[in-house]
C-alpha cells in the first residue's frame, strides 16, 4: 500500500509544465544551428517551440481566460454574405482568367474573412452547419480553379497515372499497360478514374474531377468530424478550416495523384480510428478501420506507411497510459468520459501483414518494391547519410555565375512564405500538446495525435537532415496536417480558456491574417498558376506548350532524337505522357552543351530550372537567343521551338 501512494506520489507532478520547459530549453539549444546551416525550417522551428512554451507557461501562471473573444452580433451575420460574394467572385475570375492575380487578391481576403468569421463569431449566431458549408465550399473553389482551368494536367506525377496509366487501363480493360509498374499491386486510384470515366461516360480528364477533384474538399468534413469527438463545435470547424487551407494539401487537390486518393483514406482512418479510441464503439466502427486500411494499401505505397505510423502511434498510447505516467485522474477529460484504452496491436499486425505481403509481390524497377526499397535506404546510409547532410537547394547551383549567384531577398521571401504555413500549425500545435500533456486531460486519442505529429516530423526534417531522403519527405506534411490541425484546434482553445483576453487576441488575429496568405501564395497552393512568376515554378502548360509535345513528339524528325533535352518540368511531359527520352537542359558558362533544345518562352521568367555545370539545378532567366544561338530552329509555334545543331533553316511552324 504504501508502494501504491509513494508511485502516485512519483507521478503526481505537472508532465506538461515539464513538457513546457523542456521545449523550450530544446528550442533555445537549438537556435545557434542558424548560424551552422542557412535553412528556413532551421530557422524557424526553434522560435517555435520557444514561442509556444512561453505562450503556454503564460496560461499556466495567470489561468485568468475569460474564453474567446467575439465579433458584434450584426458583424457575424454579415460575414457570411462576404465570404459567399469573395468565392462567387472568384469563381468568375477563374472561369475568365484562370488562377490570375485577381483571383489570388479575392482568395487571401476571403480566406481572411473565413477564419475570422470561425474563430470570432458571436456565439448566438454561430450556425456550424453554416461554417462547414463556407469551409468545403471555399476548399473546393480554390483547389478545383487551378486543377480544371489549367490546360491539361497541373504537376509531374499526373502525366503519369492519369494521361499514360489511366489511360491505357480505359483503353484496353486491363491492368496490363501498368504491369512492371509498382502501382500494378495498388491500382485502386487508376481503376477508380478508369471506371469513373465509362461510367458517367466523360473524359478521362473530367472523371479524374469528378471522383478524387471533388473527394480532396469533401476530406475536410472527416477532420471536423475527428476533432469534434474532442473539442466543442467551433474549435472543430477551426480544424477543418486549418486543414482546408493548408498549401500542403491544396497541393494534392490540384496535383491529382494516388497520394490525393491516399490522403482522403488517411483522414478517413484518423476519424475511424477516433471513434474507437475515444467513445464507445462497435463492430461497425472496427470494419470501417479495416475497409479504409485495405483501401489505402491497394491505393499507395507511401500513404500506407503512414497510416502504420498513426496506428502504431495509437498502440505506443496505450502502453503509455498502462504505465500511470499519463493515465487520466479524473473524468470528463477531452472526448468525453474517460474510457479504457484500446489494443490496436491486432490491426497493426493486420496491416503490417498485408503490406508486407503486397509489397513483397510489388514488381519495381526489376525487382519487389520491399526488396529495392530496403536497398535503396541501405544505399543511402552507406553512401549519402551524414549530420547537417541537406539537400542542395533550388537555388545553389555549380557551374557559371548564375549558377553560382546567391538568392535575392525576394527569393528567400518566397521561402519563407512556403514553409510558413506548417509553422503556423505547428506552433499551435504545440501548444495543444502540451495542454493534453496534463493527466486531467490526456486521452489515448490525443497522445496517438502527439506521437504521430512527433513520428511524421522526424519522417519530414529528422532524416533529411541527416540526408536521408529515401522516405520521400515532401509527401508527409500534407498527412501530418490532419492530426496536426486537431492538437492546434485543442491548444486554441487552451488559449482561449487560459491566457488573458489581450494575448488571445492578439495571437488569434495575426494568426487569422496571416495564415491564408502565406498558405494560398505558396509555392505548394499555387502549382498551376504562381502569383510570384520568376521565383516560384509553374507546373501547369499553355495551350500551345501541350500542342508543341504532341508535335514533336509525333512529326518533328530530329537527328539526335535520343538526344533532345528540354527545361524542368517541362520535359517531365515528354517523358510521362510519351515516353520520350528527355535530358535536362544544362547550362555552362551561358551556352548549353546539349544537342537538341526544347526551348520555351517561359524560360525567359527564371521560372524554369535548368541544370548547372556541376549537375545542380538552378533557375536563370534564359531567353532563345542565350540558348539557341549558333542553332538551326526545327520547330517553332511562338511559344516552344526545337533547336538543333547542324540545321540552317526552320522547317516551319
Amino acid at each position: 500500500m504504501a508502494q501504491q501512494t509513494n508511485d502516485a506520489r512519483w507521478f503526481d507532478f505537472r508532465l506538461d509544465v515539464a513538457g513546457a520547459i523542456l521545449a523550450l530549453l530544446l528550442g533555445l539549444a537549438m537556435l545557434p544551428l542558424r548560424f551552422v546551416v542557412s535553412q528556413v525550417y532551421i530557422d524557424t522551428l526553434p522560435l517555435v517551440l520557444v514561442v509556444a512554451s512561453l505562450l503556454y507557461l503564460l496560461g499556466v501562471r495567470y489561468s485568468n481566460g475569460t474564453g474567446m473573444p467575439t465579433l458584434s452580433p450584426w458583424l457575424t451575420r454579415l460575414l457570411p454574405t462576404l465570404v459567399f460574394a469573395g468565392m462567387a467572385a472568384m469563381v468568375v475570375v477563374a472561369v475568365h482568367q484562370s488562377r490570375s492575380p485577381l483571383f489570388y487578391y479575392l482568395a487571401v481576403w476571403t480566406g481572411i474573412t473565413l477564419l475570422v468569421q470561425v474563430l470570432f463569431s458571436d456565439e448566438q449566431d454561430y450556425h456550424v452547419g453554416l461554417l462547414l458549408t463556407e469551409v468545403v465550399v471555399f476548399g473546393a473553389v480554390v483547389r478545383l480553379a487551378g486543377a480544371y482551368t489549367a490546360p491539361g494536367y497541373v504537376g509531374i506525377d499526373i502525366w503519369s497515372h492519369v494521361a499514360n496509366y489511366v489511360h491505357g487501363i480505359a483503353n484496353e480493360n486491363s491492368l496490363s499497360p501498368i504491369a512492371s509498374s509498382k502501382y500494378y499491386a495498388s491500382p485502386l486510384f487508376h481503376l477508380l478514374v478508369a471506371v469513373g470515366s465509362q461510367l458517367l461516360d466523360v473524359s478521362i480528364r473530367q472523371a479524374l474531377f469528378l471522383t478524387v477533384g471533388i473527394a480532396m474538399p469533401l476530406s475536410t468534413l472527416l477532420v471536423y468530424a475527428t476533432a469534434d469527438v474532442l473539442v466543442e463545435k467551433r474549435l472543430a470547424v477551426f480544424a477543418a478550416a486549418l486543414f482546408a487551407l493548408s498549401g500542403n494539401v491544396i497541393e494534392w487537390g490540384i496535383h491529382l495523384i494516388p497520394t490525393s486518393l491516399g490522403l482522403v483514406f488517411f483522414v478517413a482512418i484518423v476519424y475511424a480510428l477516433t471513434r474507437i479510441m475515444a467513445s464507445n464503439y462497435g463492430p461497425r466502427d472496427y470494419l470501417l478501420v479495416v475497409l479504409f486500411s485495405v483501401a489505402i494499401i491497394l491505393t499507395h505505397q507511401i500513404s500506407s506507411f503512414v497510416m502504420l505510423v498513426f496506428i502504431g502511434s495509437g498502440l505506443i498510447a496505450k502502453l503509455l497510459l498502462s504505465t500511470g505516467l499519463l493515465a487520466p485522474k479524473l473524468e470528463g477529460g477531452l472526448g468525453g468520459r474517460v474510457r479504457e484504452s484500446v489494443n490496436l496491436s491486432s490491426l497493426l499486425v493486420f496491416d503490417l501483414g498485408l503490406l508486407t505481403f503486397m509489397w513483397s509481390l510489388t514488381p519495381y524497377q526489376g525487382s519487389s518494391f520491399l526488396e529495392t526499397m530496403f536497398s535503396y535506404f541501405g544505399e543511402t546510409l552507406r553512401t549519402s547519410a551524414g549530420f547537417l547532410n541537406l539537400a542542395s537547394q533550388g537555388s545553389a547551383g555549380g557551374g557559371g555565375e548564375s549558377a553560382a549567384a546567391q538568392p535575392s531577398t525576394f527569393e528567400v521571401a518566397i521561402t519563407y512564405v512556403n514553409a510558413m504555413g506548417l509553422v503556423l500549425i505547428l506552433l499551435l500545435t504545440v501548444i495543444g500538446s502540451l495542454y493534453v500533456l496534463h493527466r486531467k486531460r490526456t486521452s489515448q486519442t490525443t497522445i496517438a495525435c502527439i506521437i504521430a505529429v512527433l513520428v511524421m516530423l522526424v519522417f519530414i526534417f529528422g532524416l533529411p537532415l541527416f540526408g536521408i531522403r529515401t522516405f520521400v519527405p515532401g509527401r508527409w506534411p500534407s498527412f501530418l496536417t490532419a492530426p496536426a490541425a486537431v492538437l492546434a484546434a485543442i491548444g486554441v482553445g487552451y488559449l482561449a480558456s487560459e491566457t488573458p483576453r489581450a494575448v488571445v487576441a492578439t495571437v488569434l488575429v495575426l494568426f487569422a491574417v496571416t495564415y491564408p496568405p502565406v498558405t494560398l501564395l505558396s509555392s505548394q497552393g499555387s502549382l498551376d498558376s504562381p502569383p510570384f512568376d520568376g521565383v516560384q515554378t509553374r507546373y501547369s502548360y499553355t495551350e500551345s506548350e501541350l500542342a508543341a509535345v504532341e508535335t514533336i513528339n509525333g512529326t518533328v524528325n530530329t537527328s539526335r532524337q535520343d538526344q533532345l533535352s528540354a527545361d524542368h518540368p517541362y520535359g517531365t511531359v515528354f517523358e510521362r505522357a510519351w515516353g520520350t527520352h528527355t535530358e535536362p537542359i544544362a547550362i555552362v558558362n551561358g551556352t548549353s552543351p546539349n544537342g537538341t533544345l526544347v526551348y520555351r518562352e517561359y524560360a525567359q521568367t527564371g521560372g524554369a530550372y535548368f541544370r548547372s555545370g556541376q549537375g545542380r539545378a538552378h533557375k536563370p532567366a534564359v531567353d532563345r537567343s542565350q540558348l539557341c544561338g549558333g542553332y538551326g530552329i526545327n520547330y517553332d509555334n511562338g511559344q516552344v521551338s526545337v533547336c538543333e545543331r547542324g540545321i540552317g533553316t526552320a522547317r516551319g511552324n
